[in-house]
């Protein structure tokens, strides 16, 4: 694994205060490891990868900003017929009033 050079440093140090500590540490742990191998890594402690749910969840999240944005367009692209086709680029809030059968909107010019 690899670290920052400050968090190795911290760890080189650590380990050396453990072995001056116990100089039978090392020996010890060599052993254990040895014994340790041969079984398997019980279910708890194995670490799951997660990599594969989270791209799920993005693709997820992703398809279904997608469909409200196509929802969206497909919704407000609908003939409105309080617009005629010249006023098709008018402002969203010129739309809105138009679609709502608003039309005082068109008399006052707004936009």
């Amino acid at each position: 694994m690899n670290l920052p050079a400050r968090q190795q440093l911290i760890l080189d140090q650590i380990e050396q205060l453990l072995q001056a500590a116990d100089p039978r540490l090392k020996s010890m742990f060599a052993a254990f490891a040895r014994f340790a191998s041969r079984e398997a890594m019980p279910g708890t402690e194995a670490i799951a990868d997660r990599s594969g749910r989270r791209t799920l969840m993005i693709s997820i999240l992703v398809l279904s900003l997608l469909s409200a944005v196509t929802v969206g367009i497909a919704v407000t692209n609908k003939a409105c017929p309080g617009l005629s086709p010249g006023q098709s680029t008018a402002s969203s809030l010129a739309r809105f009033n138009a679609c709502g059968k608003n039309m005082d909107v068109w008399s006052s010019g707004g936009r």
